[in-house]
């Protein structure tokens, strides 16, 4: 008789624990299904690569005048900013005590002392604007002392398990820290899926997912395996709530490189001659308002890099043409 209750039991836990985690799985699916329809909705938005290094790291994140670039935001009808949080030279904008411990560096000297992505989120979001942010896939690849840190190699190479843990808890501490401040995450360099791919293994891609969800269970994930047409618009793991769709010209359409089932299409490219270049517009006002209105037409999304000062003004040339582009989609 034991036996038999001892089975039941059992069998009721099993199938409590199933409808647990199918009713779990159900509200994440809910929750990245209302993170793409805002996106879907921006119809196009900013992208800010603001980098730096050395001493004078400190000093230029603290001249960025946050109300001031917000504005200029604001006068372009952009939906969303994409911003770096830092990329291969081991600086980043924002503090990460769990980053600093793992590189080895002491508070301020690689991570700034000022938050600037929790101010620019709060100005933005005054404004009705969303803010994402940036993040390269592996550990800064110019900083050893980083990468041997955080125990990664080479970002050509499958990423190592130790090292997929402990970005997992970098990246956790920014997500809890920006919380809802934050709407989306654009991974870059997404080269290797070997390390990820294995879903048996203790870190993979939802341990990588989790943590950038953990402040915000709506946030869009993208990751970026470079900017071959071919793989520009491709998804690289079930956790991908949009292409990367890194492109050195505006041109492809979600009608000519469709998206997977399930995903929204997005594409990422720059005003200037280059990413963050103080140059251009390459392209006229007209071409460039027919062409979002054209991807927006088919259900696509368009980023626009521009150059950024240290102090957080936009070129004006660049800023004008968003201008004018907001006015026609607006």
């Amino acid at each position: 008789m034991y036996k038999r209750l001892f089975l039941n039991f059992a069998l009721a836990m099993m199938v409590l624990i199933a409808g647990s985690d199918a009713s779990s799985r159900t509200k994440r699916l809910v929750a990245r299904e209302k993170g793409r329809q805002w996106f879907g909705k921006a119809k196009f938005g900013v992208f800010v690569h603001y980098l730096g290094q050395g001493d004078e790291w400190n000093s230029r994140i603290n001249s960025f005048d946050v109300e001031q670039f917000a504005d200029q935001i604001a006068r372009t009808k952009a939906g969303y900013v994409v911003f770096t949080l830092g990329q291969n030279s081991g600086y980043y904008c924002g503090p990460n005590a769990m980053y600093e411990k793992y590189a080895g560096y002491k508070s301020g000297k690689r991570c700034s002392k000022r938050d600037l992505p929790m101010e620019i989120g709060d100005a933005l979001a005054k404004r009705g604007i969303r803010l994402m942010l940036y993040l390269p896939s592996r550990s800064p690849q110019r900083d050893k002392q980083a990468m041997a840190g955080l125990g990664d190699v080479h970002e050509r190479q499958p990423a190592p398990q130790e090292f997929t843990g402990k970005w997992s808890e970098v990246i956790r501490e920014w997500s809890l820290r920006y919380g809802r401040k934050v709407s989306g995450w654009w991974f870059d360099g997404s080269y290797n899926t070997v390390g990820w791919d294995d879903l048996r293994k203790p870190y993979n891609w939802n341990t990588w997912a989790d943590a950038c969800r953990a402040g915000n269970p709506q946030s869009i994930l993208a990751f970026n395996p470079g900017a071959d047409i071919g793989y520009a618009f491709n998804r690289l793991t079930d956790q991908q709530d949009y292409t990367a769709g890194e492109q050195n010209k505006f041109a492809a359409t979600p009608k000519s490189n469709p998206a997977p089932a399930g995903m929204q299409w997005h594409i990422l490219s720059f005003l200037g001659t280059y990413w963050a270049r103080k140059d251009g517009p390459i392209n006229s006002d007209q071409y460039m308002i027919d062409y979002v209105k054209t991807v927006n037409s088919q259900g696509g999304v368009v980023t626009m890099d521009v150059h950024v000062s240290y102090d957080g003004t936009i070129y004006k040339p660049h800023l004008n043409q968003l201008i004018e582009i907001g006015k026609s989609i607006r």
